[in-house]
């Protein structure tokens, strides 16, 4: 089953090397397959939480657990992560390096 949680994501912007929270995707494999373009940010916007401040403070606990985490290359996402995870020799990760 597909799922995504927060990252944090490192990325060069000229010479200087810029952390951001990014939300990550993942197939069924556990696999990261794409990530947001932009850094996100805790807003109070939530479909399935009604009130706004309650939207948030999930948000800021969920995006605190991204700082568990390793930090993901953006300008190589999502094969370096994959080759990360083959040097841990978990199974099925060849095909997504096609």
């Amino acid at each position: 089953m597909s799922h995504w949680n927060y990252r944090v994501l490192a990325r060069k912007v000229g010479k200087e090397v810029q952390f951001g929270l990014y939300e990550v995707h993942y197939n069924e494999d556990d696999l990261p397959v794409a990530c947001t373009q932009n850094p996100v940010y805790p807003s109070g916007f939530d479909e399935e939480i009604q009130d706004p401040l309650d939207s948030i403070k999930w948000q800021l606990d969920a995006m605190k657990l991204a700082s568990d985490k390793p930090v993901l290359d953006y300008d190589h996402f999502p094969k370096e992560y994959i080759k990360y995870m083959r040097k841990k020799k978990l199974n099925a990760i060849d095909k997504y390096l096609q």
